[in-house]
C-alpha cells in the first residue's frame, strides 16, 4: 500500500482538479484536499481507502459529490480517470520544478516513481 503524508499535503491551497460540481471553487484553493479514487480497482474497500498515488486534488463541492453525491458509478469512475490525468500533469510540473520547496519536488518524484511515470 503505497502512502505519503507529503503527497496528501501537495493538495492545500491548489486548484480543484476534479472539476464535477457546478459551484467547483476552481482555482480558489481554499478547501482542496486530495480525494482518494473510489474504485475496487485501486484497493477501496470497507474503511480501506486506495492507495495515496491515486488521488486527485479536488474541493470541498467536488469532492462530496464524488464520495458521496447520486451519480452513476461508471461516470464516477470517467470523472476520476479524466481527473487522474490532469493529476499526473501537475505532478510532473511540480517535479520538474527545482524553485519550489525540497519537500513538494520530491513528493511529486517519489509518486511519479512509484507509478513509473518519465518524467525527466
Amino acid at each position: 500500500m503505497y502512502r505519503d503524508r507529503k503527497l496528501l499535503d501537495l493538495a492545500e491551497n491548489q486548484e480543484c482538479l476534479m472539476r464535477l460540481h457546478s459551484y467547483c471553487m476552481k482555482d480558489q484553493g481554499s478547501t482542496t484536499v486530495a480525494a482518494h479514487d473510489n474504485s475496487l480497482q485501486s484497493g477501496k474497500g470497507m474503511s480501506l481507502k486506495a492507495d495515496d498515488s491515486r488521488t486527485v486534488w479536488a474541493c470541498y463541492p467536488c469532492h462530496t459529490l464524488f464520495d458521496q453525491g447520486k451519480m452513476d458509478y461508471d461516470d464516477k469512475i470517467k470523472a476520476f480517470e479524466l481527473a487522474y490525468t490532469r493529476q499526473i500533469a501537475e505532478w510532473i510540473k511540480i517535479a520538474q520544478n527545482p524553485c519550489l520547496k525540497p519537500w513538494r519536488v520530491e513528493a511529486a518524484q517519489k509518486v511519479l516513481n512509484h507509478l513509473g511515470v518519465i518524467y525527466g
